[in-house]
């Protein structure tokens, strides 16, 4: 016990320690996150959660497109282009926010300002905490936007009949709508986790080692909600039989 407080003490006397630990942490966690779940969807699509969503987007295409009912499909798209539209729209206002932060870093008030009055006051410091938040922000905004777009494409898409799909595609049709839905979907999950890899960026402002434990708080939860349970991993395999 008292070795590792020795050490706690060390880092504690050595901020830009404890910070380069938490910037390495979170970068780390963040890319091998995201090739975990590309490599789970390429190889392993029915041990995500997003497989069970895709197969109910595939049952709803199917039970409602291609001119079946059209009020309903128009209906349901814009809902889902509200949610993302919003979600954009907050990201360009924190953006905002984030930008006149950088407006205290050499004033007075910046500590408080800013809330780093437990960890590094250092400007340069600073300046990157909040130059990392405005680009997961412009991250989550270009994957919202990237997902209304999508969106607009299957809105016109599924009001043609799908002999006319086909034709244009020179096959059947329906695996192209399901990507182009698997897409979008994933579009909107990817800037959903911008804003929750925004949690630890935050608690990086107030201390390095409250983002270390919001890193590892924030991946557990989403493991647990990405990774389909056994019940789930079953009903698919069942649909697809």
């Amino acid at each position: 016990m008292p070795q590792f407080q020795e050490i706690i003490n060390s880092w504690c006397a050595k901020p830009y320690l404890l910070d380069w630990v938490a910037f390495t942490l979170f970068w780390t966690t963040v890319i091998s996150y995201r090739l975990f779940l590309a490599r789970m969807l390429r190889k392993n699509r029915e041990r995500l959660f997003l497989g069970k969503l895709q197969a109910y987007r595939n049952a709803w295409i199917v039970a409602h497109s291609y001119c079946k009912n059209d009020i309903l499909v128009i209906q349901t798209l814009r809902n889902t282009i509200m949610s993302a539209s919003f979600l954009a729209s907050t990201s360009v206002i924190l953006i905002m926010g984030a930008f006149h932060l950088l407006g205290y870093l050499n004033t007075p008030q910046r500590s408080v300002a800013i809330l780093g009055i437990f960890g590094s006051t250092d400007p340069v410091v600073e300046m990157w905490k909040i130059f990392l938040i405005i680009l997961t922000l412009s991250y989550s905004f270009f994957n919202f936007t990237w997902y209304i777009r999508e969106i607009n494409y299957l809105g016109f898409i599924l009001n043609l009949p799908k002999h006319q799909i086909d034709a244009i595609e020179n096959r059947d049709s329906t695996e192209v709508v399901s990507n182009l839905f698997l897409m979008a979907g994933i579009r909107f999950s990817m800037g959903m986790r911008g804003y929750y890899f925004l949690i630890p960026l935050f608690m990086w402002l107030l201390h390095p080692l409250f983002m270390i434990i919001a890193i590892v708080v924030i991946v557990s939860i989403l493991l647990k909600r990405d990774l389909a349970s056994e019940g789930d991993r079953k009903s698919l395999s069942s649909g697809d039989n």
